[in-house]
């Protein structure tokens, strides 16, 4: 096992209050950033240590956290870890049924809200079972069991005064073993009861440890923007990264401010998903729809010549001259200021990533699952190659199984799902190899890239398979589209429900976005002529039980709050397919494409 330079996240993050570079963090709040100085991140998480273990907080419970993400999050997430007590992740759009199932599987007695407002009715109804409700909005109205977070720390600062409490929390830290949970993070799964991984402190340290040996950080230098929800093992494990190397955190308040809030911060570092770098992307190439004149065709062109090829060793001169009157205005309209940028949880469209990359923001693509810590494997300056994931982290193990399945070892794998020993003998090799479910490929030069998912394969009715996710991510290159799922399991053929992209939608048809309007555009015969096109082209690169022979057009609006989208902005197959299942079964009433 690797040494670590710290026997648990508790002790990590005290540590890096006590550093003299560590500037604190901020939060945004109704357009203003609040600080936080390491001074109160420090006492403040102390004090509602105290205040849990005073309202019954015992070891191996487990304390949920249904919040946004903020420098509260991380001070419950390091007060509960005290308490040697796991947290568990919540998200706000969670069904019923699951938020019950997970909080019951769990044993989760208290729960961390922001405020009773942000719960969707189902939720509310579900709280009365708590023993306690914090909420840390003071604004927020107040359950019958509930409590206020600032109550908490007046009553933990209160406990601070005694010496014997004092020592507790000493104590409480320095016995906290590296092999202990911290955290059991359900799974975001569209389909099948949900599966509660087990972290450990081992696991996320060893994780954030060899991530050093990719990318630095430095704390007087570099601003970190979280902009994904830290209920994702993605975002809470660069937060602790961040921490790691005391670096400055800006928590964003939404996703949907993403571009106004660049500008303010100037970021250096950002964690993202595929979907905030497309949206990145069109709001940069809008410029040209703007533009007039030669000012236009300089920009398209620009636009263009990023798009065609991977990055260049050594920029040409048309490259350095668009640099000069495109390219630099680009990255100035998103804070001027990145350093680096990782892309995880899905693929990223190549003509996207050639042109973030030619323009001069430094994106890298990586993989890693929730039962990982989450990175397998991740691109960077001195190991990229473009289409793949990058070089697995220098203590893992990584290698190619039966079926082409891609199959970890090592520190940050988990040690099993919660409650589930039956599920838990089966996704382990004799060798103790966690089978991902991932297939994929590794190079002679060591790159890992990755083709498909073993279980997400798609049957046909005459018995033969589809992998979906190439051919999805195939469909989504275009700039009319979305997203798209293939849709094959028990049918003749293969089809696609193919959700149209507004912003590439009205530049196709050159219509004012004021005048925009969904319905026209998918009564449009050039947009449906142009995605024609597109199927074509990629049918010719697939066999013939894979084709798609026929798809629909949706103008829905993907997001989280409908139910579509994961938190991790990817598309929830079985809601879907039971939402259209009208439009599905139209595209197949007659039997023959």
């Amino acid at each position: 096992m690797e040494s670590l330079k710290f026997n648990s996240l508790p002790e990590l993050f005290f540590a890096t209050c006590h550093r003299e570079d560590f500037g604190g963090w901020y939060q945004r709040q109704n357009g203003d950033w609040t600080h936080f100085s390491k001074e109160n991140l420090e006492r403040d998480t102390q004090a509602l240590a105290l205040a849990l273990h005073s309202h019954g907080v015992k070891e191996r419970e487990s304390i949920g956290i249904i919040a946004g993400s903020s420098p509260y999050w991380i001070m419950a997430d390091i007060a509960t870890q005290i308490n040697h007590a796991r947290v568990v992740p919540l998200f706000p759009n969670i069904s019923s049924e699951n938020f019950a199932f997970q909080c019951e599987d769990a044993v989760v007695h208290i729960l961390v809200i922001n405020n009773m407002n942000d719960l969707d009715a189902p939720l509310k109804e579900n709280l009365s079972g708590f023993s306690t409700i914090i909420c840390i909005d003071s604004a927020s109205p107040l359950p019958e069991n509930g409590t206020y977070w600032d109550d908490l720390l007046t009553e933990g600062y209160g406990l601070m005064q005694e010496t014997d409490n004092t020592n507790w929390l000493q104590h409480q830290i320095q016995s906290i073993q590296p092999d202990d949970l911290f955290s059991i993070i359900y799974t975001s799964g569209s389909t099948g009861r949900p599966k509660g991984a087990e972290l450990s402190h081992r696991n996320m340290l060893s994780q954030i440890q060899s991530i050093l040996d990719l990318y630095t950080v430095d704390p007087e230098k570099d601003r970190c923007l979280t902009m994904l929800p830290v209920a994702h093992v993605f975002e809470r494990m660069a937060v602790y990264f961040y921490i790691l190397n005391g670096a400055t955190i800006y928590f964003a308040d939404s996703p949907k401010n993403a571009a106004k809030i660049m500008t303010e911060v100037k970021p250096s570092v950002m964690i993202v998903v595929p979907r905030i770098l497309e949206r990145l992307y069109e709001s940069m190439t809008a410029a040209a729809d703007k533009a007039r004149g030669p000012k236009r065709l300089l920009i398209k062109n620009a636009i263009k010549l990023a798009k065609l090829n991977d990055p260049p060793k050594k920029r040409s001169h048309a490259m350095r001259f668009y640099d000069k009157l495109v390219y630099s205005k680009m990255r100035s309209a998103i804070g001027g200021n990145f350093r680096l940028i990782i892309s995880g949880s899905n693929a990223l469209n190549k003509s996207i990533l050639r042109f973030l990359l030619n323009i001069g923001l430094p994106v890298y693509e990586g993989y890693g699952l929730t039962e990982c810590s989450p990175v397998v494997s991740a691109n960077c300056d001195h190991a990229l190659a473009l289409g793949s994931v990058g070089k697995p982290l220098k203590h893992l193990q990584v290698k190619i199984g039966e079926n082409n399945e891609v199959m970890v070892k090592g520190d940050s794998v988990f040690r099993g799902y919660h409650n589930m020993p039956e599920l838990n003998a089966e996704i382990f090799t004799d060798d103790g190899f966690f089978k991902t479910g991932d297939q994929g490929s590794i190079d002679e030069k060591g790159f890992l890239s990755l083709t498909g998912r073993i279980k997400e394969l798609l049957k046909t009715s005459t018995g033969k398979y589809v992998s979906p996710n190439p051919i999805e991510l195939e469909i989504s290159r275009h700039p009319l589209v979305e997203q798209a799922l293939v849709i094959a399991n028990n049918r003749k053929f293969a089809s696609a429900l193919i959700w149209i992209n507004p912003e590439g939608a009205r530049r196709l048809l050159r219509i004012n976005k004021d005048d925009f309007r969904m319905d026209l555009a998918l009564k449009s015969l050039r947009v449906r002529e142009s995605i024609l096109r597109h199927i074509t082209r990629i049918n010719r690169k697939l066999n013939h039980w894979e084709k798609i022979c026929r798809w629909s057009l949706i103008g829905d609006e993907l997001t989280i709050e409908s139910g579509l989208l994961t938190p991790t902005l990817k598309i929830r197959r079985k809601v879907a397919e039971e939402r259209y299942a009208d439009k599905i079964e139209g595209m197949y009433a007659n039997l023959s494409p």
